[in-house]
């Protein structure tokens, strides 16, 4: 009998038959088990040692081996060893006529799926060759699973990526041909453009909410590693909450070492602090939060903990909070709103960079979040930003800078701007476009949020603290929303990508907007017209700016606030949004209408409780929305007096070029 059994081919349509190797240097066995095993469907090779074995084994798939223990020249715990190198998953059952606890113990621990004594009854052994063959295809069908999985999140990864970057341009390069920059468009062809622009929009709504858990379940997140001092990342974070936590009532505090050096990713630790911060501050009414840092001695760890005095978890939901796309309740999430990601990101960062998230709570005392992470993280780190070039900057004009780590955004910025009168600069990395703007001085910045080393809420930071820059205004242009924190900083305004052309060049517009001279070498003058129904309000405002040579107007309904606007457009309106006859939210209606009233800076004033989509959109065209109660009115004048001093710098720079 030959050395292998032969079997009719399978027709293409069927799947292959099981392939077993039987290694035994007796012929008879191999004969007896070819005979036997073949009859019951499989495809059968032998060999008569482990040297032979391991040679055919590597030319061809083998899914269960049977073989004996002592053999010439490999023996068989040897071959089971080099079997289970060619392929882990292959399934070897040992076989001896001279059995030891410690052969049989030293096969498992080499891998071996069972060790059988002989003689036995080939019923057995098959009963032992079906099982195998049954974990195999377990195991196999396990780890197609998991490389399924693997592909769809480097898919979604991307395609979330790969497709973003094309649709910024589509969305951009197609509100320059609606605005006509590349030439006359038809009608027609403006419809066409237009559902585009409809569609685009909408799909990339969807990219964007899946890229970071893509990226980060596919492995593709890249982490930017640096030293720095954890406490002056932790004053730095406390600084931009401390404004929300401050809308609330809320005490922020910390208790973090003065001294304490890392080695992480400074933006995605920072990004960890804000969301859970943030977190406790949304699901927290009254009391505060606190933030600590422990590290136990000479260990290379250490700890921050964020506790709150919130609402607090259920123990049955604990273990959810953490899995993606699930949210414990959906009343709270109306109520509360957001996504419910925040968790969820914020863990996948912090086991990215060698550490995890965990929550302690207790329903209507608080909950406790741990943040544990090494004091030095082993990860490469790619390599740093690149400037981003632009041409010789002519004398004269005005200078627009932008801060954004994607070339393509910076592309479309500059073409949006071709032809307005401002000259363009850009930079890739905060570091570059912070001295960049040490350098031009430029009229206005946009900065994106979410860039590595270093991230915009940083740059702003910067920004505001430099008494050369802080009066330059800044416009977030970011994939991320959080506007309440961007106002609360100090943004001059805030933009989601994809930013329309003609939105961002009215926003431009209304920075350049100035006071009117009331002759060469005097203070400017602005009119202003105050929109209100309490006299108190109305009169203080009035008294006060008058006193300091603001030329104001009142009006006590809606009715006469459209009557005076129309009449003369001021330069400021203070706009109550409940107002007599007609409401302040109609009267913002006209002026949004009327070309006229581009240059006319308004400031909200409200006593009723605003949503989330009301803010949104008065915040797309007021200056400032300020809560009545919520300041005194000399600090909204302060606030507001600060707005037009900026205003009236540039109002007294010299047009250049225009």
């Amino acid at each position: 009998m030959s050395d292998e059994t032969n079997v009719p081919a399978q027709p293409a349509s069927e799947p292959a038959l099981p392939r077993i190797m039987v290694i035994d240097d007796e012929l008879g066995f191999r004969e007896l088990a070819a005979f036997e095993f073949g009859a019951r469907g499989y495809q059968v090779v032998t060999a008569a040692d482990g040297q032979e074995a391991v040679l055919k084994a590597g030319n061809r798939d083998i899914d269960v081996v049977i073989s004996d223990m002592a053999m010439p020249k490999l023996g068989g715990l040897d071959t089971l060893t080099a079997l289970k190198n060619l392929d882990p998953k292959i399934e070897v059952i040992m076989v001896t006529g001279f059995a030891t606890l410690e052969n049989a113990v030293e096969s498992m621990k080499r891998g071996a799926y069972d060790f059988i004594t002989k003689p036995f009854q080939i019923d057995d052994l098959a009963r032992l060759v079906s099982r195998a063959l049954e974990k195999r295809r377990l195991g196999l069908q396990v780890d197609e699973l998991k490389e399924i999985n693997r592909f769809k999140s480097e898919f979604l990864a991307n395609m979330s990526h790969e497709l973003r970057t094309p649709m910024n341009a589509i969305l951009g390069y197609t509100s320059l041909h609606l605005d006509q920059i590349y030439g006359p468009v038809t009608p027609k062809q403006q419809e066409a453009l237009k559902r585009v622009e409809a569609g685009g929009k909408n799909l990339l709504q969807l990219i964007n909410g899946i890229l970071d858990l893509s990226k980060l379940a596919a492995g593709r997140m890249p982490v930017y590693l640096e030293e720095f001092n954890l406490r002056d990342l932790m004053d730095e974070v406390l600084k931009m909450m401390d404004c929300l936590a401050g809308a609330k009532k809320l005490a922020l505090t910390a208790d973090i070492p003065p001294q304490i050096r890392i080695k992480s990713d400074r933006t995605k630790l920072k990004q960890i602090l804000i969301n859970l911060i943030s977190n406790s501050i949304k699901f927290t009414r009254e009391g505060g939060i606190t933030v600590c840092l422990a590290r136990s001695p000479g260990k290379s760890r250490f700890t921050i903990r964020v506790k709150d005095t919130g609402i607090g978890i259920k123990a049955a939901d604990l273990p959810q909070l953490f899995q993606e796309f699930r949210q414990l309740d959906a009343s709270s999430t109306r109520q509360y709103g957001g996504t419910g990601l925040g968790l969820v990101i914020s863990r996948k960062f912090a086991q990215l960079l060698g550490g995890d998230v965990n929550v302690e709570s207790v329903p209507g005392a608080g909950s406790t979040f741990s943040i544990d992470l090494p004091l030095e993280s082993e990860l490469a780190a790619p390599a740093g930003e690149r400037l981003f070039r632009q041409a010789a900057l002519a004398a004269g004009k005005k200078v627009f800078l932008a801060i954004d780590d994607d070339p393509e955004v910076l592309s479309l910025l500059r073409d949006s701007l071709h032809g307005t009168g401002y000259e363009f600069a850009g930079a890739l990395g905060v570091p570059e476009g912070i001295a960049l703007a040490r350098k031009l001085k430029p009229f206005a910045i946009t900065l994106d949020i979410m860039m590595p080393h270093q991230d915009g809420w940083s740059a702003l930071q910067v920004l505001k603290n430099d008494p050369e820059l802080k009066a330059i205004p800044v416009i977030i242009l970011s994939i991320t929303d959080n506007k309440s924190l961007g106002y609360a900083l100090g943004v001059t305004d805030y933009m989601i990508k994809p930013f329309d052309r003609r939105e961002l060049l009215g926003k431009l517009k209304a920075l350049e907007h100035g006071c009117k001279p009331k002759a060469p070498g005097q203070a400017a003058a602005c009119t202003v017209l105050v929109a209100d129904e309490e006299k108190a309000t109305a009169d203080y405002i009035r008294e006060t700016l008058a006193a300091e040579g603001y030329e104001v107007e009142t009006a006590a309904t809606g009715r006469e606030a459209l009557a005076k606007l129309n009449a003369a457009p001021p330069d400021v309106l203070f706009l109550n949004l409940t107002l007599p006859e007609v409401t302040g939210f109609e009267v913002m209606e006209a002026v949004e209408k009327d070309p006229k009233f581009r240059d006319t800076l308004i400031f909200v004033l409200t006593a009723r409780h605003l949503s989330g989509g009301e803010l949104e959109h008065l915040h797309r065209r007021a200056e400032a929305v300020i809560q009545k109660g919520s300041r005194k009115l000399p600090d909204i004048l302060s606030l507001v007096k600060r707005k037009l001093e900026k205003i009236e710098v540039f109002a007294e720079r010299p047009a250049g070029g225009e």
